[in-house]
Formats: structure tokens, C-alpha cells, sequence
């Protein structure tokens, strides 16, 4: 009887410690399904910061549908248009030449058949651009904007979705040591 008064003690402080865990994790619980909610609320989000809300939205909309570089394209062919409205020009140099040394009725022709076949042969077998300084500009475009834009479309949606609970959290936690 003596040993069952002893193991009373323990026991009791297991079942204590155990349903304080139980109820710890109901809390946590609860906060969690409370801030998933808060996240997509955007109605919401929306009426208590509709500037930052709208801002952010559209930021991210920006950068991940290709914003930047389509507008970086439009300022290239409002300041250049030359290279947009004149055609492209596949044959060789030399191929020119000697079209231009064929009668005047047949040139356009043959320089029509010529181009098509030409630019169908680039097509299938050099898919990539010919390296100019212009083409590097827009790799190095493409390589550092793009990534910077992936970051930053990230964080808009991060601050999209975020909940004000998850921000308090947060902050809570980074007081603590």
C-alpha cells in the first residue's frame, strides 16, 4: 500500500504534465487553423490595408508574368524601332552577292525560296541567337533580373499571404533568446 501512495505522486505529475501537452497542442492547434485562415483571407487583408494589399498583389503579379523585361523590351523599341521594322536578313553575305547579280524578274524569287529554306535550316539547326553584345545584355538580363525578380515576387507573396498573427509570432520569437 506504501508503494502505491509513492508511485500516487509521480503518476499524477506524468498525467499533469501530459495534459497540460495535450492542451499546449489544442492551443497551438487552434492558432495554427486561426493563422492559415488569416492568410487567405484576402477580402479582408484588403479592407484593413488596401494600399499595401493591392500593392503587393500587383508586384508580384508584375515580376512573375515577365514585367520587367517586357518593358525593358517596349523602351529598347521605342528608343531603337529600326531593328524591329526592318526584316531579318538569313542569308550570307556572299549569298547576297550573287543574287544581286541575277536578272532583275527572278531576284525576288529566288531570295524568297532562298530566305525560307535558309531560315527554316537556322531553325533546326541552330536554335540559339548569334552572339552579338546585345544578345549577352539580355543573358545577363535574363540571369540576374530574373532571379532578383523570383526573389522579390517571393517576398511579395509572402507578404501577401501573411497573417497578423504570424507576424506577432514572429516577433515574439525573436525577442526570446
Amino acid at each position: 500500500m506504501a508503494d502505491k501512495k509513492a508511485d500516487a505522486g509521480p503518476v499524477a505529475d506524468a498525467r499533469r504534465e501530459v495534459e497540460q501537452a495535450r492542451d499546449g497542442v489544442a492551443t497551438e492547434l487552434d492558432n495554427l487553423a486561426a493563422s492559415a485562415h488569416a492568410a487567405v483571407d484576402i477580402p479582408a487583408k484588403v479592407r484593413r490595408n488596401p494600399v499595401a494589399t493591392v500593392g503587393a498583389a500587383g508586384g508580384a503579379a508584375f515580376l512573375l508574368l515577365g514585367g520587367p523585361r517586357r518593358l525593358a523590351k517596349k523602351v529598347e523599341k521605342s528608343v531603337f524601332p529600326k531593328r524591329y521594322s526592318r526584316p531579318p536578313r538569313v542569308l550570307p553575305k556572299q549569298v547576297l552577292e550573287t543574287l544581286d547579280r541575277l536578272p532583275e524578274e527572278d531576284r525576288e524569287l529566288v531570295r524568297g525560296h532562298l530566305e525560307r529554306d535558309f531560315a527554316a535550316y537556322l531553325r533546326a539547326e541552330h536554335a540559339k541567337d548569334p552572339p552579338s553584345a546585345r544578345v549577352q545584355i539580355w543573358k545577363t538580363y535574363d540571369l540576374l533580373l530574373g532571379t532578383l525578380g523570383a526573389r522579390a515576387a517571393r517576398e511579395l507573396v509572402k507578404v501577401l499571404f501573411d497573417s497578423p498573427r504570424a507576424k506577432g509570432t514572429r516577433e515574439e520569437r525573436s525577442e526570446k533568446p
